[in-house]
């Protein structure tokens, strides 16, 4: 068969997968034409220079954000051509796509299934801006997804090989953003729970954690040369100040006189975490820490010691952030972020006077938009998104086919549980140690389906077995002599 005629074949087979490829490809274009070059957000800002210093020889990492990203975006930056990172994460959206019906093909998924579990990353207004803006949140996502479509992708008979790639890709998703180490958890389970025998088991074992190990232990002392400490963030305090600032109460707690001005002055009910994080009267910046402390340590002991303090408090600002990623609207969170707006679609840009004249300062023009364009866009992601209960329904519905299975588990549960295990591990980090952020749910939009369709087949495949069992030759009708 010619390569056109396969090409033709395969659309054929797969024309409904085509046909919203092509929608969301479209979709695609026209955010492109409504925002140029890239929306910016002020982390943009400082991916954005870092990636100019590291162009002119100056390797140091950012102490408050993970560097990978902005080396990624080096030749873009090179080139002055920023409208070159969203159309490259247009891409990388459709990839992930991709990769959710490719993996549900392999896995036994009817094309209808698979197909359709990629509409929330095809057409969520969430996952298309994200594309837009130069942040690393299509990437972690497209990550951890691709290791774990790896990981399943041979059940039987997962390779040292398959478990090294998959590794590095999560370790490589850890250099964008922190939060993403606690991804090795379930890929380790998959591994220890799926792989037989045990000479077998080690040995993948060791790969994955290996060349997980590599790039994070490599951007980590490259840190550690430089900022003096082995960690990816020299604000480890300060973003566990933001979270505890929301319920912190310092009344009957013993604490150092210096640690007293930490607590906050405002009723609970009042309070901005934001503000708390990274406003310049937050206390966390105008305490005075004492001599041979760093700001960052006292700041991350009182941080501790409130949770040691009010720890039923504690898990219930982060199960509220948990839970608040399933709810009915999008609004702006547990609490309150000033900028939630950022993640819907906007007919004009807002202006950012500090970032424009930052991006300026390396020959970078802010970012305007075609208001006629946006218009569009901001009307559909009003009319358009996928509603939080619904994904919450999926999650529950994932989670009991996972756990009601009984027949045939290493088909069908391995990689029901790890998906499913994968879309709530990934929400822990962001809940625990952050405030409440759309842009953490990206994940989801992958994860929370394949998921939902592995437990639909598999359920399908318990109550109907017969129809899961591969033909026989002695089942196919044969031509007498």
């Amino acid at each position: 068969m010619t390569v056109p005629l396969m090409i033709r074949e395969t659309i054929r087979r797969h024309w409904l997968l085509t046909t919203l490829i092509l929608l969301g490809a479209a979709l695609r274009v026209v955010t492109l034409l409504a925002y140029h070059p890239a929306l910016i957000f002020p982390d943009s800002v400082r991916y954005v220079q870092y990636a100019h210093n590291f162009t002119h020889g100056h390797w140091t990492p950012d102490g408050e954000r993970q560097s990978g990203y902005s080396i990624l975006i080096i030749p873009p930056v090179a080139l002055n051509a920023l409208w070159l990172i969203p159309l490259v994460q247009h891409l990388a959206g459709l990839a992930t796509a991709l990769v959710t019906y490719v993996v549900l093909i392999r896995l036994g998924a009817r094309r209808w299934l698979a197909a359709l579990a990629t509409v929330p990353v095809l057409f969520d207004p969430l996952q298309l801006i994200s594309e837009q803006y130069v942040l690393t949140d299509v990437w972690t996502a497209l990550l951890l997804l691709a290791a774990l479509a790896i990981l399943v992708w041979r059940q039987d008979s997962l390779t040292a090989r398959g478990a090294a790639a998959a590794g590095l890709l999560l370790g490589l998703a850890v250099t964008f953003r922190d939060q993403e180490l606690i991804m090795i958890v379930p890929a380790v389970g998959y591994v220890l729970a799926t792989v037989r025998p045990s000479r077998r088991k080690l040995r993948n074992l060791m790969a994955l954690i290996a060349a997980f190990a590599v790039p994070v232990a490599g951007y980590l002392g490259w840190f550690d040369t430089t900022h003096g400490q082995w960690n990816f963030s020299t604000f480890t305090g300060a973003f566990l100040y933001g979270r505890v600032a929301d319920f912190a109460d310092c009344t009957g707690l013993a604490m150092p006189a210096y640690e007293k001005p930490l607590c906050p002055a405002q009723s609970a009910p009042d309070r901005v975490a934001d503000f708390y994080t990274w406003n310049p009267a937050s206390p966390q910046w105008t305490f005075t820490p004492p001599p041979g402390r760093s700001r960052d340590a006292v700041v991350q002991d009182f941080s501790l010691r409130i949770l040691r303090h009010q720890p039923m408090a504690y898990a219930e600002a982060a199960a509220r952030d948990f839970l608040y990623g399933f709810s009915p609207t999008r609004g702006p969170g547990p609490e309150h972020y000033p900028l939630s707006d950022y993640l819907r679609f906007q007919q004009h840009i807002k202006p950012d006077t500090q970032a424009d004249a930052a991006l300026a300062a390396i020959g970078i023009k802010p970012p305007r938009s075609r208001p006629g364009i946006a218009a569009f866009l901001q009307g559909y992601g009003q009319d358009f998104y996928i509603p939080g209960p619904l994904f919450a329904a999926a999650l529950v519905a994932a989670l009991a086919g996972c756990l009601a299975l009984r027949s045939r588990p290493q088909r069908n549960r391995r990689a029901c549980v790890l998906f499913t295990a994968s879309a709530i591990v990934v929400l822990i980090p962001p809940a625990l140690f952050a405030t409440f952020d759309w842009r953490y749910e990206l994940p989801q939009l992958s994860l929370i389906p394949i998921a939902a369709v592995l437990a639909t087949r598999a359920v399908r495949s318990d109550a109907y077995p017969d129809r899961e069992s591969p033909r026989t030759p002695s089942a196919i009708r044969t031509r007498s002599p």
